[in-house]
């Protein structure tokens, strides 16, 4: 994604005056960044008509499923597989409670986890002075500075994630 298209889902995102719709809006441009990265990761199908892993109802078609394998597959580390876990709660409390609320539990216990991991980041510090020029007027604009650093965090791996061509030992083995 280019910076232009960046900044308009940022502006998107930021237009939005409630909790709820920032979750959802976020959450899933961080499962479209997951999806992106493992698209360009992973070898492509011999068929294109083939069934597609991560797309549809397939094994790594969840947003869950995406966030475990980047991990297992050494694309984002211990800290952002946590980070993205709060994520995915803190959506699934949004889709599945009626009385949905960033002040109370749990979802305010999963921001407070989201803050201790994340707003130490550099990262958080330069979307914040970028975004928010280094202030907050809400509690939800914390959330969308921790939604957008995210996907700033995300766009870098993509932008450095380079497809894989296999490993050259075990293919020799499995064409014996």
């Amino acid at each position: 994604m280019n910076l232009d298209q960046f900044d308009s889902f940022v502006e998107d995102l930021l237009g939005e005056k409630l909790p709820r719709p920032i979750i959802i809006i976020g959450a899933s441009k961080i499962d479209d960044l997951l999806y992106l990265i493992l698209s360009k990761f992973l070898i492509e199908p011999i068929i294109a008509s083939d069934e597609d892993l991560i797309r549809g109802d397939n094994p790594l078609s969840t947003f869950s499923s995406r966030i475990k394998v980047c991990y297992r597959l050494g694309i984002i580390d211990q800290s952002l597989l946590k980070i993205l876990n709060q994520i995915r709660k803190i959506r699934n409390e949004c889709a599945h409670s009626v009385e949905f609320d960033i002040g109370k539990s749990p979802v305010k216990d999963h921001l407070r986890n989201l803050r201790i991991l994340l707003t130490p980041r550099n990262s958080f510090e330069l979307t914040k002075k970028r975004y928010f020029n280094n202030e907050f007027v809400k509690d939800f604009h914390e959330l969308q500075c921790i939604l957008v650093t995210i996907c700033v965090i995300l766009e870098a791996i993509y932008d450095k994630i380079s497809k894989t061509n296999g490993f050259s030992e075990t293919l020799k083995i499995s064409t014996r």
